[in-house]
């Protein structure tokens, strides 16, 4: 990775809650330097449309080297590196301003694949002592919707930027509902971005 900025997005809380872990885990890594690479945190809103619109203003306004997407998934009970977005949102739970995710389909193919190997950032992540594995389905609420819009907004302006989704289970203290009881503390959450950072810097810089 020859440039400067790893763009590092998460989301605010939604569903009730006062966290995300996903937001924990990013805003901790702002400023965080992976050679010649930092990291820069950006917070999106739970809401379709719009985390996709303010994820291209912060990609166009930073152009960064690479992208790192976060999101919580509280069911979850290891990070999940997630392989591809799909051309759907199907949750019956609405987003932060009320709306449901069922006419939220985006024009383009049905998959979209993550720009980097989801394989290679799971085994990173396990060596740095995580639980870690590849997940083909990302969901159907506003984090597949943010993956797959901006693969397809980074698919038209900037193909070849490396770009994964990564979801972390919830973190100790949350209450979300159908959360696993397996949770992830804030440290650990940082130490497997940083993780991922840095595989996706050493995959850039063959």
């Amino acid at each position: 990775m020859s440039g400067r900025t790893v763009l590092v997005t998460a989301f605010e809380p939604f569903g009730g809650e006062t966290v995300n872990a996903s937001w924990e885990a990013a805003r901790a890594l702002d400023g965080w330097r992976c050679g010649d690479a930092v990291a820069v945190a950006r917070r999106l809103p739970c809401v379709y449309g719009a985390c996709v619109a303010e994820f291209v203003e912060a990609f166009e306004r930073l152009r960064p080297e690479a992208v790192l997407m976060t999101g919580q998934a509280a069911s979850r009970a290891v990070v999940s590196v997630e392989s591809v977005a799909r051309n759907s949102a199907g949750a019956a739970t609405p987003d932060n301003r009320g709306v449901a995710g069922a006419a939220m389909k985006l024009g383009g193919p049905a998959l979209l694949e993550a720009t980097v190997s989801a394989n290679d950032i799971a085994r990173a992540i396990r060596a740095a002592g995580l639980p870690a594995r590849v997940s083909t389905n990302a969901g159907d609420y506003v984090c597949n919707h943010l993956f797959y819009g901006g693969l397809r907004h980074l698919q038209k302006c900037a193909p070849a930027t490396p770009t994964v989704f990564v979801h972390l289970p919830a973190a100790p203290g949350q209450s979300p509902r159908r959360a696993n009881a397996r949770r992830l503390a804030t440290a650990d959450a940082v130490r497997a971005l940083q993780a991922a950072i840095a595989a996706m810097a050493r995959r850039s810089a063959v």
